[in-house]
């Protein structure tokens, strides 16, 4: 039986330079963008979750 282990490579500096851009980006559109952020922070979490094979 094959063992698959998820690994995100996304760090940390990424997270938030992305949630400070996203909460500006709030602000000038007065909150028009807030939905947009929740969509984008996922598909961007998603896009860096590799999946690894583990040998026993």
């Amino acid at each position: 039986m094959k063992i698959y282990k998820f690994v995100n490579t996304l760090d940390i500096s990424a997270i938030l330079m992305q949630t400070v851009m996203w909460m500006i980006l709030s602000i000038i559109t007065f909150g028009l963008a807030s939905p947009f952020f929740a969509y984008y922070f996922i598909r961007i979490i998603i896009n860096h979750t590799e999946i690894h094979e583990i040998d026993n």
